[in-house]
């Protein structure tokens, strides 16, 4: 969470105290108020990105005071948090009745108050300066509709008709689409179809805005994917709360499936180191290949500017890259001498089998075609698809630096490890054949920042 300024009202100086020693320890700075009379005149003097009030003060009420914030287009885009030792279901109904973000009983503070914090901050923040593309064919609605959004920071593009719309949509890009029924050329209800057949605007949020009269197309809109619906004529208040709800209950989808999808790959990741020990426990020569063979891609990856997303998904595919393996027969994968030409091409299946065994995964299409080209070449001569040049996937690129490096520096069956600067010449030498150019430069970037090349 970003250090916030924080605006507590509350008439009771324990309760000022316990609160501002609160947030203290996340880092919030906090101005306090004994009064909500106090807390108007602190807001007219200082930004805020937070206020939070109780209800039972004197001469203004916490509810009353959160209803002037909301009200006033100088202060109505600043979340308020009601906190309060009125916790009925009652109680409750009434702050969000008054616009309250959040509603936190004194009694869970010590619990609830900076989770719930973050929550409306994050959401607050993300729902800001957000763009609704307005389609109207009425001038007057589209200036007073578009008055409105922007008094309450949302930014706002404007078109004519559903064919305008498709016509600056991708300029525009919009977070929400608000757009009118009854308009020449493409009306509301062409526009929508048109838009949920374009795979990138397939779940962009749509608001209709229409007349009671329009209520079974209404109905179809809402069965085909259309969110909302705004009734003519409406209060632009009520379309503010209307966006402001999408856009948050938008956000918070947003953060549940972040949560899963990290869920998903920490359970992916577990299972796949699972199956790479079981690997590994058959031949000690190759244990902890994997994880050297993960550890220095990673460090190329970062040395190539990758983003932690793209280093997450590079650490999968190097940690799988040799899973394929656990399909190869212990007589060849085992064998201390030199592989026959069958042998040999036994061998190689592993960087296809790997595909065929994690294949059901979802979203990891790119992780196992890099994991399967790590024995590709720069000039073609590899496998399992003779892939050449920038044609190999770069985390297959890293990925082959990575192995080889370590399988030199390891000891094997057939053959003690060779001393670092010795492999450090082979991969030099094998550069623009073997190698990427792109990836050995930052591999030898690295190894150079090591003393005597040993990783750390």
């Amino acid at each position: 969470m970003k250090k916030a300024n924080v605006l507590i009202v509350d008439d009771s100086r324990s309760a000022l105290f316990a609160v501002k020693a609160l947030l203290s320890p996340s880092g919030i700075q906090t101005v306090t108020a004994s009064n909500a009379l106090q807390g108007q005149e602190a807001l007219r003097k200082e930004q805020f990105d937070l206020v939070i009030t109780d209800v039972d003060m004197p001469n203004l009420s916490g509810l009353e005071f959160c209803q002037w914030i909301k009200s006033n287009p100088e202060t109505s885009h600043i979340p308020v948090i009601v906190l309060s030792s009125l916790d009925t279901d009652v109680d409750i109904e009434n702050g969000f009745r008054v616009g309250a973000d959040a509603y936190v009983p004194k009694r869970l503070a010590n619990k609830e108050l900076i989770p719930r914090i973050e929550s409306v901050m994050n959401t607050c923040t993300f729902v800001r300066d957000k763009t609704i593309l307005v389609v109207e064919d009425s001038k007057t609605i589209q200036m007073v509709t578009k008055q409105g959004l922007e008094d309450a920071g949302f930014k706002v593009a404007l078109a004519d008709d559903g064919q305008h719309a498709l016509d600056i949509i991708d300029d525009v890009a919009p977070d929400v689409l608000l757009t009118d029924l009854n308009m020449p050329r493409v009306d509301g209800n062409k526009l929508c179809r048109r838009l949920f057949n374009i795979e990138k605007y397939k779940f962009l949020p749509i608001v209709v805005m229409s007349s009671l009269g329009d209520k079974p197309m209404m109905r179809r809109l809402i069965r085909d994917g259309v969110t909302a619906f705004i009734i003519k004529p409406f209060n632009v208040d009520m379309l503010v709360v209307t966006m402001e709800k999408l856009l948050s209950d938008h956000f918070q989808r947003m953060l549940e499936e972040r949560e899963r999808l990290v869920l998903e790959q920490k359970l992916t990741v577990g299972s796949i180191a699972s199956l790479i020990n079981a690997l590994e426990a058959r031949d000690k020569y190759t244990s902890g290949h994997s994880e050297s063979v993960t550890r220095l891609s990673m460090v190329i990856g970062r040395e190539l500017g990758f983003s932690d997303t793209e280093i997450n998904r590079l650490q999968i595919a190097a940690s799988l890259h040799d899973l394929g393996k656990i399909g190869v027969r212990d007589n060849v994968l085992l064998k201390p001498g030199k592989l026959t030409t069958d042998e040999f091409e036994h061998i190689q299946t592993h960087t296809v089998v790997v595909q065929d065994i994690l294949k059901p995964l979802h979203n990891m299409e790119d992780v196992l075609v890099a994991a399967s080209s790590h024995h590709e070449r720069w000039d073609g001569t590899g496998y399992p698809n003779g892939l050449k040049g920038e044609d190999i996937p770069l985390f297959g690129r890293i990925i082959a630096v990575a192995d080889v490096f370590d399988a030199l520096t390891s000891d094997r069956p057939y053959r003690d490890g060779m001393p670092v600067e010795k492999a450090l010449q082979i991969i030099s030498e094998g550069i623009g054949s073997h190698f990427c150019p792109t990836v050995g430069t930052a591999f030898f970037k690295y190894m150079k920042t090591l003393k005597n090349g040993n990783l750390t």
